[in-house]
């Protein structure tokens, strides 16, 4: 996911250190990418480090075989390291830009032969013979069988006493040496992880976004425009005394998203009403065609895009942090 937030005390300064000592060649907007010119690259925003090559592995695999490909790029030492792991969702996803396509990435990224299907190692809560893969056209996300389908393989690591900045999927189950859940990387979810003001709103203190109470506001499905012009009407209402609604983006919905779970896929014990096992909307655009919208489906965690006029689907309004 895309929400992230900065470090304070030691782990701020040891990123500080590392990106002050870092060689290399900034790229995309604002610096984002840094080339090591040995074949590798760190994300600043997330702070993960790629292999610049995203075909590494040079072909593409079940999901069983693309941990292996993996283990072996270990066991070589590819640039020198011996940690790298096949990405879970959320940091495959961290690299979704879904306002370009072809590929989905940032402008201005430093990789090379990037492909279009990714495996990721979360195995999917409702089907676990399925594990969840990353559509680099355009920013799908969706689950392949593990035996019978052939994706690609794009290698990632964490840079050493740099805590982690994407929190974890929620997947605590392993199915395979090297996994989402035998490794289970990611920031931990707060205890206490969401606040419940008792006035209609709740905020995710994983976030730091606050969302309607209510996940079906208006009680029932609409198409986009009427989606958007729900949340106009509730800013000019000041519903629950804030006038800054919205539709979420993509990632906004992303992150209540617990890959353990299936219909709905929210974490145990959150404290929402009304929420609609079924698709919702984003704000986000197709950018290859502008008459469709992403949308994410909390009976299943799947991100694609429907038509804004002939389909109709769930408006839950959020506040706060923007992509």
């Amino acid at each position: 996911m895309s929400h992230v937030r900065m470090y304070s005390g030691i782990g701020f300064f040891l990123l500080l250190c590392f990106l002050l000592s870092s060689a290399g060649m900034s790229f995309g907007e604002a610096g984002r990418f840094c080339d090591h010119n040995d074949g590798t690259v760190t994300d600043r925003l997330t702070v993960l480090m790629w292999t610049k090559d995203a075909d590494t592995a040079a072909d593409i695999y079940d999901w069983f075989r693309a941990l292996d490909a993996v283990s072996q790029l270990n066991a070589n030492g590819y640039c020198g390291y011996h940690d790298w792991r096949l990405p879970n969702v959320n940091e495959l996803a961290s690299l979704i830009d879904r306002t370009r396509y072809s590929p989905a990435l940032p402008p201005g990224h430093p990789f090379s032969n990037v492909k279009v299907w990714y495996w990721t190692s979360t195995t999917t809560a409702d089907y676990t013979n399925h594990a969840w893969r990353v559509y680099l056209f355009l920013g799908h996300i969706d689950y392949g069988h593990k035996y019978y389908m052939f994706n690609y393989v794009w290698p990632v690591r964490s840079l050493r006493d740099v805590p982690d900045r994407l929190p974890k999927t929620g997947q605590d189950i392993s199915y395979y040496a090297g996994d989402d859940g035998a490794l289970r990387k990611g920031r931990f979810w707060t205890d206490r992880r969401f606040c419940d003001h008792e006035n209609g709103t709740v905020t995710d203190r994983l976030s730091g976004l606050m969302w309607t109470k209510s996940a079906n506001l208006a009680r029932g499905k609409r198409v986009w425009p009427e989606a958007k012009e729900f949340v106009v009407r509730l800013n000019a209402k000041k519903y629950c005394g804030y006038n800054d609604w919205r539709l979420p983006a993509v990632e906004d919905l992303r992150t209540l998203i617990d890959y353990s779970k299936e219909s709905p896929v929210l974490p145990d014990r959150h404290p929402f009403l009304h929420l609609a096992s079924g698709i919702y909307w984003s704000s986000d655009l197709n950018a290859k065609d502008h008459d469709y919208v992403w949308c994410v489906d909390v009976r299943n965690s799947r991100v694609d895009y429907y038509n804004k006029i002939n389909h109709r689907e769930y408006i839950w309004p959020v506040r706060g942090y923007r992509k």
